[in-house]
């Protein structure tokens, strides 16, 4: 079995120096000077060896904000942002910045605050109205991981699973590694100028094996039994548990019972069952409509392709979605989400497993 660790729309968070917001001027529009703890960063990739925030060492993201707005390492020196030739190399080669004769360019999007807030109040209009065309197949969608026994998870089931893991298979939207190949990564990365005023939730996979996370979780399986786990799950394909040493291993977390039967869901993409025909339904309403809307939107806030802007719009409407769904009480995340501190046993609340169509 290949292990794919996956993680999308993680902020993560780095010590960098702040510069004197004095020297800039007073544009509070200005990214310039903003330090990078500050900004809501989000990747959406794929990598083996280095993450594209691994560019992101000593003041290179003073250096970025720098050159959103292209120009000589002059602009560094009239900013008194202090650089060398390795930092810029670095850069380059992580591919967040390009040069060519003589000139810099930031290639990692990041948005000012005006711009977040264009980008934002367009997400939540597009949210409102592509919300009532698939409500009734959501509330049908969430009827049906009711009847499954599913109710603990429908939190994490119509977040992760279907509006950040099945809107990207076959190319509803772009994959990771068929958005744009970075050399080290694929994928997207970029910026907004500030955080929602919500709890940050993303998906994380080992194989088969998902599960929901915000910065708040205070339970954590080791990912040595994670792996094993995701390992033994993969080759029973969703059934019962044999290995008793990953029985063990991942006692008490609410994944299996003391006799390796699976608690958690287990769902088979691709199988044209209820739960997946109605998956494919929603995500293709929804996806084409990002689409569509991306034709003019790329162009209107400079994103270099129409593959990248689907990436980083769809990000922006998957919060208002959620944040729509949980107004109306159709969804609530539950309390392991939320920091409180239920007992691990409720890992269990936030996972799930995928069984692929190609796996059966």
């Amino acid at each position: 079995m290949k292990t794919i660790v996956k993680s999308t729309a993680r902020t993560l968070v780095l010590s960098l120096a702040m510069l004197p917001l004095s020297a800039f001027g007073e544009d509070t529009d200005s990214i310039v000077g903003r330090p990078f703890k500050l900004f809501d960063t989000s990747a959406y990739c794929s990598y083996e060896t280095f993450h594209p925030s691994s560019f992101l060492t000593d003041n290179n993201w003073d250096i970025l904000c720098a050159f959103v707005e292209p120009g000589t390492t002059t602009k560094l020196d009239s900013l008194d942002i202090p650089y060398n030739k390795s930092q810029l190399r670095l850069l380059e080669v992580g591919d967040l910045l390009s040069y060519e004769d003589g000139v810099y360019s930031t290639l990692m999007p990041i948005f000012g605050q005006k711009e977040t807030q264009t980008i934002r109040r367009q997400s939540k209009e597009f949210a409102d109205s592509i919300f009532p065309i698939i409500e009734p197949e959501t509330k049908h969608l969430i009827a049906e991981f009711t009847k499954a026994g599913y109710t603990n998870q429908i939190y994490s089931l119509i977040f992760s699973y279907l509006l950040d893991s099945y809107i990207w298979d076959d190319e509803k939207l772009p994959t990771a590694t068929g958005c744009q190949d970075h050399g080290v990564w694929s994928g997207a990365y970029w910026a907004m100028y500030n955080s929602r005023n919500r709890i940050k939730t993303g998906t994380n996979g080992v194989g088969p094996f998902h599960h929901n996370w915000t910065d708040e979780v205070g339970y954590w399986l080791g990912s040595r039994k994670l792996i094993s786990f995701a390992k033994e799950v993969y080759e029973t394909h969703g059934g019962k548990i044999e290995d008793k040493g990953v029985i063990d291993a991942v006692e008490g977390w609410g994944l299996t019972d003391k006799d390796g039967n699976i608690l958690i869901p287990v769902l088979h993409a691709g199988n044209n069952d209820e739960i997946d025909v109605l998956c494919q339904n929603i995500t293709t309403k929804l996806s084409d409509a990002v689409k569509s809307y991306c034709q003019t939107w790329s162009a209107e806030h400079h994103i270099a392709s129409e593959k990248l802007a689907q990436v980083i719009f769809y990000h922006e409407v998957m919060w208002d979605l959620l944040d729509l769904m949980e107004s109306k009480g159709i969804i609530s995340m539950p309390p392991i989400l939320k920091g409180e501190e239920v007992g691990k046993e409720h890992f269990g609340d936030i996972s799930f497993i995928v069984i692929s169509e190609d796996q059966d």
